[in-house]
């Protein structure tokens, strides 16, 4: 049966609308379009190879003994270990999320007093945790560049006093790496101010603060599992502090974590992360031949350390014409904005990068 659309009248809340925060009345819902054919699927930021057949046999055989008739791990014990491990911190250091949009939101639940701040543009999800939970949000602009005003930032903090300030290292959507201890002079600076630090795209810059958290307790480190090869687990963390970790503990939903996405991020974690660390070198090597072939193309490229490539094109059609070649890639609605005519290009495997590369070089002749 197919759905048919929603009528206005019937998404008309009636007398509940007095009851909507104004903000929220005025946002619109995170929505994925889907071309009617795929052949790259290049818009999420995910890692474009799927598990070899031998570690989907064996991951099949482990998720088959889970006990779906008992609620998940409260405390994600066995992960907990496992990451512990992984990363050489401690496990009470640790808070998981149903990837790294929950521990984003419940950041800005548990510090909510005195607002966020974040550069923009910048991860949507920190303006979307802001506006739901009814909080200040201030939004310092990057340059022309997309590289980050760090004077203006300080002078932001300063005026504002926000509780959290949220670095994306490096950015989405611009792939840019900012100069990494700016973010632990802010800590050092504002020590009653939260200095998240999100690593979701640590697997291609290579670059981490975790060494700097205990002399920086008001530092959090943001990490997730979705950018490595697991997106479908919906597995991220936290690292920080165990007074901030225990903080954090309060606010999380009860059961947040699957027993199969617990079982199914232990085994991988365990087994696949040398295959995870080939295919993100794979990816970074495919980083670079893509942002040359686009350069040459006439595209401005620019420069990244995430799995993706942020562009700027004249033409304003560009996106509508690869959803109809089926090349999905992520478009901005932003005509007077700083993305105006950009599209952000997840890095995929060699042919769908040469299926791109070939569509655009046939579009723009």
């Amino acid at each position: 049966m197919t759905a048919t659309p929603a009528t206005t009248r019937e998404l008309d809340l009636g007398p509940l609308a007095a009851r909507v925060p104004e903000v929220l009345r005025a946002t619109s819902a995170y929505h994925v379009p889907v071309p009617p054919k795929l052949v790259a699927k290049l818009d999420a930021n995910e890692l474009p190879f799927p598990l070899p057949d031998e570690l989907r046999a064996r991951l099949g055989h482990v998720l088959a003994e889970v006990a779906l008739e008992r609620y998940p791990d409260p405390s994600a014990r066995e992960l907990r270990a496992v990451i512990a491990a992984a990363d050489h911190v401690s496990p009470d250091q640790l808070v998981f999320g149903n990837g790294s949009d929950e521990l984003i939101a419940m950041l800005v639940t548990a510090f909510a007093n005195g607002g966020v701040l974040y550069p923009w543009p910048s991860f949507v999800y920190y303006r979307i945790a802001a506006t739901n939970r009814g909080v200040r949000a201030t939004e310092v602009p990057l340059d022309a560049r997309f590289e980050l005003d760090e004077p203006r930032v300080v002078e932001a903090i300063e005026r504002d006093r926000p509780s959290v300030v949220f670095l994306a290292l490096p950015n989405n959507p611009t792939g840019t790496l900012w100069r990494m201890p700016f973010a632990l002079e802010l800590a050092a600076r504002h020590r009653d101010t939260v200095i998240v630090a999100d690593e979701a795209y640590l697997a291609y810059s290579g670059k981490t603060l975790v060494d700097e958290l205990a002399a920086h307790p008001n530092l959090v480190i943001l990490r997730t599992l979705s950018k490595i090869g697991m997106a479908g687990l919906r597995v991220g963390y936290s690292i920080s502090s165990r007074a901030i970790a225990a903080l954090l503990d309060k606010v999380r939903p009860p059961y947040n974590l699957s027993s199969l996405d617990q079982r199914a991020a232990c085994f991988l974690v365990r087994e696949a992360h040398e295959w995870c660390a080939s295919r993100a070198a794979e990816v970074v090597a495919e980083r670079r031949h893509l942002a040359s072939a686009l350069t040459d193309l006439g595209f401005e490229v620019f420069p990244s350390e995430a799995n993706l490539i942020l562009v700027r094109t004249i033409r304003d059609d560009l996106w509508t014409k690869l959803q109809g070649a089926g090349i999905s890639v992520r478009a901005f609605n932003d005509p007077a904005g700083p993305l105006r005519n950009c599209i952000r290009i997840t890095v995929g495997t060699p042919n769908e990068n040469h299926a791109l590369t070939e569509t655009l070089r046939s579009l723009l002749r």
